[in-house]
């Protein structure tokens, strides 16, 4: 049998699907877990443990959880296979653009103030990871937004697995892991939204029989957006203004639901032929959208393929 729940958390909507007949405990675990995670990587939480390394920056090594350890991890492999375009060093900017609060928070706001101070990143090149000490530079902060979720998705998919569930999705906000099988055998598939009329389908995204695991990642310019449509978060590490190119949505696949966001976050900060190429070389999937076309990897497989 497969139980499902729904609930707020990482300031998005959460949606977990587990297929087992202790669903229901597997249900209230996933839902600690990612409790545990949020008080872990929140960077709008003062007492998570990534605000706490964030205001040690310059002041030598710090000692972290295995959970944060992880997270730094995978930013700085991500920020090196994405050649710099990934790189959660953004926060300066990111918090220049007015994205310094939970995202409830900076747009219900009645005025925003001028951009004075963003910047290029610095880059992860100067993060220093000694055995589970982390060291920032002075006035590096991280930000794990382009990554936090998708990570936590695959680490809540893995360890249900682990614990016994037969088949597991996690859902945090558009960043999906999926894990194990499906309640009646039939292949995972899973429905891409078109932010460009929320509430239309893009397209579904189809899965073969022998595929039991893997993650799926939306990035958008559509979504998060405040001052009147003026500001998004996605944040160019080159210049620490905002992405401007053609691209206004970007979903990819990948083995892993952290790998999917960072390439779409890559991706999205693309012109949309030059994404396609880089996705397509890298042997990942994807739907690329403007506000006019919309653009797929010749491997994409979706259920309309499968019809026809």
């Amino acid at each position: 049998m497969s139980t499902e729940a729904r609930f707020r958390a990482m300031g998005t909507e959460c949606h977990v699907l587990v297929s087992s007949p202790a669903a229901d405990a597997f249900l209230d675990l996933a839902r600690t877990r990612v409790e545990i995670l949020e008080q872990c990587w929140s960077r709008f939480r003062p007492t998570s443990e990534l605000s706490m390394l964030n205001a040690r920056a310059g002041t030598g090594p710090v000692s972290v959880s295995a959970d944060l350890l992880l997270l730094i991890t995978r930013m700085q492999q991500a920020w090196r296979d994405s050649e710099g375009l990934f790189d959660p060093t953004v926060l300066q900017s990111m918090n220049a653009w007015g994205y310094d609060a939970d995202f409830a928070t900076v747009v219900a706001r009645t005025s925003v103030s001028a951009v004075t101070d963003a910047a290029a990143a610095p880059g992860m090149g100067a993060v220093v990871i000694e055995g589970s000490s982390v060291t920032l530079p002075q006035h590096v902060g991280l930000d794990p937004g382009a990554i936090g979720k998708g990570l936590a998705a695959d680490v809540i998919a893995s360890e249900l697995r682990t614990a016994g569930a037969d088949g597991v999705l996690i859902n945090l906000g558009g960043d999906l892991a999926f894990a194990g099988v499906t309640d009646d055998g039939a292949p995972w598939h899973v429905a891409v939204d078109d932010e460009r009329t929320p509430g239309h389908a893009l397209d579904t995204l189809l899965f073969g029989r022998e595929v039991d695991e893997g993650g799926v990642a939306t990035s958008t310019t559509l979504t998060r957006q405040w001052a009147q449509g003026r500001r998004h978060h996605v944040i160019d590490p080159r210049t620490g203004g905002l992405g401007t190119h053609d691209l206004v949505q970007v979903t990819v696949v990948a083995p892993y639901a952290w790998q999917a966001e960072v390439a779409a976050t890559t991706a999205l900060l693309k012109p949309s032929h030059e994404a396609v190429e880089w996705l397509t070389y890298r042997g990942l999937s994807g739907l690329l959208v403007t506000t006019d076309n919309v653009l797929r990897t010749p491997d994409l497989r979706t259920l309309e393929d499968a019809h026809v």
